[in-house]
Formats: C-alpha cells, sequence, structure tokens
C-alpha cells in the first residue's frame, strides 16, 4: 500500500511521488518502510453512575446541600444524577497560636580596663537564649447533633431559616384542624305528572283519495285556464273583424310589428299612441285577433306581443303577472292586480 506523501531516494536523493514505488529518475525502489494507517481511537466506555451517591452532594441548580440518604434536591426536587455533584468538604477554622515576643537578652559583662598589650584580646562566646514554642491545641472534634424523634437536623443555607441569633422569628404553627363536615342537601325527586293522553291517530286509507283530489284539481285548472285563454284570444265576441268604417284605419299594420305578431300576415292597423318612453301598436290579424304590441320608442329592446281585447272604453292586454289597461288618454300597468305605473297617451299617426 502506497503512502500518502512523496519519499525521497535514498540512492539519488531525489523526491519520488506517494504513488510511484521505483524512482522516476534512478529506477531503485523505495527501501523505507510505509508506516500503516493509524487505526481509528475509539471513545472511552462510560461507566454507569451508582444508584446512590457515596455521600453528601451539593445541588448544581439551587446549591442546596443533601445528605447522602436522599436521591432528590430537598430545594428544588431535582435528581442527583442530573444536577448532583459532591458537598464541598467542611474544613475546621485553624487556630493560630498567639505570638510570643520575647526580647532578646545578652548578657552584659562588666568591662574592664586593662592595658594595651600585645598579647590578643580574648572575646568572651555570644550567648543566645533558647526558644520557647507553645504547644500546639488540638482543634475541638465537632459532634453532630443528637437525634430527636426520628428526624435528621437541616443545615442551614438559603432554603432553610437562619439561627434564632439573627433575629429571625418562626411563623406560627398552621390550623391542623378542618371545619366539620357538612353534608350536601339530599336530593328530591319532583313528583310525577303524567303526560295528557291523546287517542290514538286514525289510519289513513292510502293515498287514494289524496291523489285522486290532486288530479281533479289539476284537471279543473287546465279547463279553467284554456275557458280564459280562448275569451282573450277571441278578442271578445261583441268586437267583429275592423273593417275601414269600424273601428279601424284601413291600412296595413307595420311590417315589423305584423312579423312579430303569431299569423301576422295580412294583420291591419287599429290604433297607435306613443308615451315618453314607450310606443303601443294595436293590430288584428287575418284571423280577427286582437294584439297589443309595446316597445320603447327607441328600439333599445324587442318589443313584446300579447293578445288584447275591446272594452267600453279602451283596451286591455294580458302578459301575467302584468295587465296594461287603455282607458280615454292614459294607461296603466297592473302587476298582481296591483297598479304600479299611470302615463298619458298621445295618437301616434306613422308607427312605422
Amino acid at each position: 500500500m502506497a503512502g500518502s506523501a512523496k519519499w525521497r531516494c535514498k540512492d539519488c536523493g531525489s523526491n519520488t511521488g506517494p504513488g510511484e514505488t521505483p524512482c522516476g529518475i534512478c529506477g531503485s525502489t523505495r527501501k523505507d518502510p510505509i508506516a500503516p494507517p493509524a487505526a481509528p481511537s475509539r471513545p472511552a466506555a462510560k461507566r454507569p453512575s451508582p444508584a446512590r451517591p457515596s455521600g453528601d452532594w451539593q445541588c448544581r441548580a439551587c446549591r442546596a446541600t443533601n445528605p447522602a440518604r436522599r436521591l432528590d434536591c430537598v430545594g428544588c426536587g431535582k435528581s442527583w444524577k442530573t444536577s448532583g455533584e459532591p458537598a464541598p468538604k467542611k474544613t475546621a477554622p485553624k487556630k493560630t497560636p498567639p505570638k510570643t515576643t520575647a526580647k532578646k537578652t545578652t548578657p552584659t559583662t562588666p568591662k574592664t580596663t586593662a592595658k594595651k598589650t600585645t598579647t590578643a584580646k580574648a572575646t568572651p562566646p555570644r550567648m543566645t537564649p533558647p526558644r520557647t514554642t507553645p504547644p500546639k491545641k488540638a482543634a475541638p472534634r465537632k459532634t453532630a447533633p443528637p437525634r430527636t424523634g426520628g428526624s435528621t437536623a437541616r443545615p442551614t443555607g438559603v432554603f432553610y431559616p437562619p439561627p434564632p441569633t439573627t433575629g429571625y422569628t418562626a411563623p406560627p404553627p398552621r390550623a391542623t384542624t378542618a371545619p366539620p363536615y357538612t353534608p350536601p342537601p339530599r336530593y328530591t325527586p319532583p313528583p310525577y305528572t303524567p303526560p295528557p293522553y291523546r287517542p290514538p291517530a286514525r289510519k289513513s286509507k292510502g293515498c287514494l283519495y289524496s291523489c285522486l283530489g290532486v288530479v281533479g284539481g289539476l284537471v279543473l285548472l287546465g279547463i279553467v285556464q284554456s275557458v280564459v285563454i280562448g275569451s282573450l284570444d277571441s278578442g271578445g265576441a261583441d268586437d267583429p273583424k275592423p273593417t275601414s268604417s269600424a273601428g279601424g284605419t284601413g291600412t296595413a299594420c307595420p311590417s315589423r310589428i305584423a312579423s312579430a305578431l303569431p299569423s301576422g300576415d295580412g294583420a291591419t292597423l287599429v290604433e297607435a299612441f306613443r308615451t315618453d318612453d314607450h310606443r303601443i301598436t294595436l293590430c288584428r290579424t287575418a284571423a280577427g285577433k286582437l294584439y297589443y304590441y309595446g316597445e320603447f320608442r327607441d328600439q333599445r329592446e324587442a318589443g313584446i306581443a300579447m293578445p288584447a281585447k275591446k272594452t267600453g272604453d279602451g283596451y286591455e292586454a294580458n302578459n301575467s303577472p302584468y295587465r296594461y289597461v287603455i282607458s280615454g288618454s292614459t294607461v296603466s300597468i297592473y302587476k298582481s292586480g296591483s297598479r304600479i305605473g299611470r302615463e298619458e297617451l298621445t295618437p301616434e299617426p306613422n308607427p312605422g
């Protein structure tokens, strides 16, 4: 397996690529061994956490100190496995012995006046007093307070009240007596009232009678409708075919109006009127039927032809639910029996 970097030939000293085994200059083979690739490092196996803490532990969240027998924090309730750490060790304050300053005392030697001689002077040895250090006092051993009533003394901290020396007054104990129990009122159902008596409905004999009544009504309605339409189309018994001497003008009906009438070929003009916006033309066909033709004067919309009849003082046309009544020099428009409009009429000499 080739290396991942260039190698130097030991014979000629030239650098050769990592994929080439013989030297490209002198042709000698690679003599230095190729280092094998390093094996991937494995992550260290995590040791499972113990089931219980080995000693007192401190919560990382609220910094409360908990005894080893508790598995959750007394302050915030978090588990010791997620937020616990060893509690800081309590060290007794070191007491330093008082320093004793002893004055150095040097012995005084009496001064002697001696004559100067050629002999060397003898100096007495220097006397130093011995150091006296007081013995070290052993620190008093702290003992845990005695347990009373099976409860352990809780340590003081941010979640516990300070000692009484700081002026703390404990709150009064809460009342543990519950109010007397009062049972709820007993439910009493209302008195039963029977429903009013209703006689049983009679059984119908089917839809025979109802179906016969519907069919008879439809037949009667058809008869009445045919009679009414026949009377309107006939134009009245007292309305004979017009002649030049009996109510007719003797001129032919305009071709554009005659083409809109049923069987309007050969129709003659009876009368023509106009209002402010409309034009009304009355024509009679060769079969003797009278028609009312209404349209706008500017012919912006197609006109409407409807059967008409002669009345005592004018004409009447029906286009359900509308009805047009020409009386004298006015025309009235009715809808479902109620008049919705009225206009003044002017004779039209040239309806075409």
